[in-house]
């Protein structure tokens, strides 16, 4: 009898086991195929990386481009949400992408990658949302739709992104999600090849910028958005010098106001007045107070955030100004030119060992960065380190053959450091110049001045103030001035231009 009860006892272990072992696997089997992965982030923070081509043309770059960016955009509008911006996601382009290490990188809890496939009227959008913490997919998903539905394919993403997020969106967000620029697709095409010229950051892609914007408003003389591109490539070639002042601007105002008159709730045309109005008019009370309608609108839009730092440092507003950049480099971490625009504000701070040290990394981001090579010179300049300073400069040279503002701060230096015959030829090789392209008379007035020649600086000074030259702004920041701090003319050209009364001194706070 004991015998058969501990027989029956092994049984029940042996059943027990059994059960166990199949309950555990049920469960394995639900965790793995059943149970949906949820986010474990502490911070509600994504990357876009840039969607891969997944078809044969490569001419349809500016698609997968576009789409990045408008996911990015549209996600920008949720305050719940920081998203990181373009410049330092672009960085991944083309790379075989380790997520884990990218998010590392840019401080993200998540990250979405995809690809599309444009084939005739049909587009294929394939999109997977990772968690970081965990590693795993907390959303994956396939769009196979007509291409008349990439507005709400966009909504779609940003929407689902935020729900996989834990991130509540108001009704006020969801109205801007949903908020279509325009109807028409052709259209909308136009404007993202606008868009992809717009962030080559060149003269040569401004104008072709314009030509894709132009023909996005043709199709659509509603569109705002096309028109606000359509002002920031005047404003870009009006502040490279490329192109008079008066020729350009006046139609980016135009191009900007008409924008704001069609959609007043859009952050990115009053961004691009604001800019107008800073760098044109030099109106900083009336450029401050666009910048702060476009981040009342959109709190997430990056571009609006350099715009302010510009106009708060010449407002001599330098701790806010250091706190707005700074804002705008977490947001975009990878970006050169929100990096080369932190030591920009550290050299009008007169903190140029930090400037040199911010604008190395930025030159690290992106060698070929213009400015960064522009303002990494004018740095090496105020520390006498004069050699270093002209290497940078012709560095600039080297990107854009024959820059005017690099020509002439090469000049200045020839001046300030006793090489009047040097300084003299360039500005002949600069009356030269300019008889087949656009000099801007600031650039003449610094070399003249770096020549003690007061009367001729004067002379072309006056000359930028009418021609609006938009550098004129930063006249009595700028230290290249010292040398006509004891003229009178240099205090009334300050106080005619608009600028905070001059004291004879460098401002600094």
């Amino acid at each position: 009898m004991e015998g058969s009860n501990n027989k029956r006892r092994r049984y029940n272990w042996i059943w027990a086991i059994i059960l166990f072992v199949f309950a555990g696997s049920v469960i394995f089997i639900y965790q793995m195929f059943f149970k949906r992965a949820v986010f474990t982030g502490k911070n509600k923070t994504v990357a876009v990386l840039p969607f891969a081509n997944l078809g044969v043309d490569s001419s349809e770059e500016y698609l997968n481009d576009g789409m990045t960016e408008e996911i990015i955009n549209q996600l920008s509008k949720i305050n719940g949400l920081r998203v990181t911006q373009r410049s330092s996601v672009m960085k991944y382009k083309g790379h075989e992408k380790n997520v884990r290490e990218i998010a590392d990188t840019l401080h993200v809890a998540a990250v979405l990658t995809g690809g599309i496939r444009k084939s005739g009227n049909k587009l294929i959008i394939q999109a997977n949302l990772m968690d970081v913490g965990s590693g795993k997919s907390i959303w994956s998903e396939s769009f196979d739709r007509d291409i008349n539905d990439i507005f709400s394919i966009q909504t779609e993403v940003a929407q689902l992104i935020a729900d996989k997020l834990n991130t509540e969106i108001s009704n006020d967000e969801i109205n801007k999600i949903h908020r279509r620029s325009t109807q028409n697709l052709e259209a909308y095409d136009k404007y993202l090849e606008g868009l992809y010229c717009w962030n080559k950051g060149n003269s040569a892609a401004f104008r072709k910028g314009i030509i894709y914007f132009n023909q996005a408003i043709q199709l659509d003389s509603g569109y705002a958005k096309a028109y606000s591109g359509l002002a920031d490539c005047y404003s870009a070639l009006g502040y490279g010098s490329y192109e008079k002042p008066v020729n350009v601007f006046l139609k980016a105002e135009q191009a900007a106001r008409k924008a704001i008159l069609l959609d007043s709730t859009l952050a990115d045309p009053h961004t691009s007045l604001g800019y107008i109005m800073l760098y044109y008019y030099w109106d900083l009370r009336g450029a401050q107070q666009e910048f702060l309608t476009a981040i009342r609108l959109n709190p997430g839009y990056v571009v609006v955030y350099e715009s302010y730092c510009y106009c708060l440092t010449a407002m001599e507003k330098f701790p806010e100004a250091r706190e707005v950049i700074e804002k705008a480099v977490q947001l975009d971490p990878l970006s050169a030119r929100l990096n080369t625009d932190l030591g920009f504000n550290l050299y009008y701070l007169h903190q140029y060992d930090q400037a040199i040290t911010v604008l190395k990394a930025s030159l690290a981001l992106d060698p070929k960065y213009l400015l960064a090579h522009l303002w990494l010179a004018r740095t090496y300049q105020e520390k006498k380190m004069f050699s270093e300073a002209l290497e940078e400069y012709n560095r600039t040279l080297k990107i854009i053959k024959n820059w005017s503002v690099g020509l002439g701060a090469i000049g200045y230096v020839y001046g300030i450091t006793g090489k009047k015959q040097e300084a003299e030829k360039m500005l002949d090789s600069l009356i030269r110049l300019s008889s087949s392209v656009y000099i801007s008379p600031y650039v003449f007035a610094l070399v003249y001045t770096s020549v003690n020649d007061k009367e001729n600086a004067f002379r072309c000074l006056n000359q930028a103030y009418a021609d609006h030259a938009n550098w004129l702004v930063w006249l009595k920041l700028d230290p290249r001035w010292r040398l006509l701090y004891d003229d009178e003319r240099y205090a009334a050209l300050v106080e005619k231009i608009g600028l905070p009364k001059f004291t004879g001194k460098f401002s600094k706070q």
